[in-house]
């Protein structure tokens, strides 16, 4: 791990890359590709994704797949980036189960193809079994392991460098403040009042705290829809989906998981205590990290609401993965105002009480 003492960025409007709509080829010929260039003939079942279009895959042997198309708005260097990352990932041996890359017949890690002269970056990787951890009835054991799978995860991609691991990206929490023309989207006062709170601490409490943080290439997107649990609806199978990586500060992965950590009613600290607690136990967290950790989580949470917000009013209802995401902005609503009703402080004693770090705030 390297500490943040530099900030550089690849071009591009974070706006116009969500903006812009995911490629939309017939199954047919994304079929017929598959068979030419990876030599597989498979049933293809369309997946929904923010700003890419993807298919689930079944050959005819069983095996399963997912083949992704990139959106001609993301730049190759950042298509490449999360294609290495996976690699780096399977080459370090991680305990924690990703999906690997698949190579096409001729050897290479992706291939490309055009439509009304656009170039989009077509990868395949394997397709890992499990149930999605929003669909699962959520426990203190899943918590922990969640959080001990999270860390393995991030060892592994420590020591990861790449050209494309700056992206610009409208998730990066470290640029939380550029979502502030997004409150306009949101039309309930009271609500957008929160949401603006939220963004306010994270500039005078947080921001200026980020580049004395331990830094790496982070998953970034840790939500009960890319983390699969076992039968058992407690161990963790795998953790998928890479397209929001970037170098960040390494408690940027434990608070965006964390914000996902939701709990209709009760203590709103139920499930963030174990999983806090897991990552420490692979990880040990350090005390600047624990001091924002609070305000890193309510950020998620205003960044999803503001963001989502944003999205339908720009797609349109008929948006598929506004449609998706519709309870996750409800939910974070909710757990925003479960979060908001209790206090800083009480947070972090909290959660330092149980990484067995109670009263140690040096």
């Amino acid at each position: 791990m390297t500490r943040n003492e530099s900030r550089h960025h690849v071009t591009g409007s974070p706006l116009q890359a969500l903006a812009s709509p995911p490629p939309v080829f017939d199954q047919d010929e994304v079929s017929a590709l598959f068979l030419e260039k990876y030599g597989l003939q498979a049933e293809l079942r369309p997946l929904v994704s923010e700003r890419d279009q993807n298919f689930h895959a079944v050959s005819s042997d069983g095996s399963q797949f997912v083949i992704k198309i990139a959106n001609s708005a993301e730049p190759k260097v950042i298509t490449d980036f999360q294609i290495q990352a996976l690699l780096h990932v399977e080459k370090a041996g991680s305990r924690a189960a990703v999906p690997r890359i698949v190579r096409a017949l001729d050897g290479s890690v992706a291939i490309e193809i055009n439509d009304s002269g656009a170039a989009h970056v077509c990868r395949v990787v394997t397709y890992l079994p499990g149930i999605p951890v929003d669909r699962v009835k959520p426990s203190a054991r899943l918590a922990e392991n969640l959080g001990m799978s999270l860390a393995q995860l991030d060892i592994a991609l420590s020591g990861f460098e790449h050209a494309g691991d700056h992206q610009v990206l409208l998730w990066d929490m470290q640029r939380a403040a550029d979502l502030r023309p997004l409150l306009d989207y949101i039309l309930e006062r009271e609500l957008r009042e929160r949401v603006a709170a939220c963004l306010l601490d994270f500039e005078t409490r947080v921001s200026p705290e980020l580049g004395s943080l331990r830094s790496q290439v982070i998953h970034n997107d840790v939500n009960g829809g890319n983390v699969l649990a076992g039968d058992d609806g407690e161990t963790i199978r795998g953790i998928i989906d890479f397209g929001d990586m970037l170098r960040a500060p390494l408690i940027i992965d434990v608070a965006i998981a964390a914000a996902y950590l939701r709990i209709g009613s009760g203590d709103p600290l139920r499930l963030i205590m174990p999983f806090v607690a897991g990552y420490h136990s692979v990880t040990p967290l350090e005390n600047a990290e624990l001091e924002l950790l609070f305000d890193l989580v309510r950020t998620r949470l205003a960044a999803t609401i503001a963001i989502l917000r944003w999205r339908l009013a720009t797609r349109g209802e008929s948006d598929a993965y506004s449609l998706a995401s519709a309870e996750s902005e409800r939910s974070a609503e909710h757990f925003l105002a479960a979060l908001d009703a209790t206090t800083r402080n009480d947070f972090s004693l909290r959660v330092r009480q149980a990484c067995g770090l109670a009263g140690d705030r040096n």
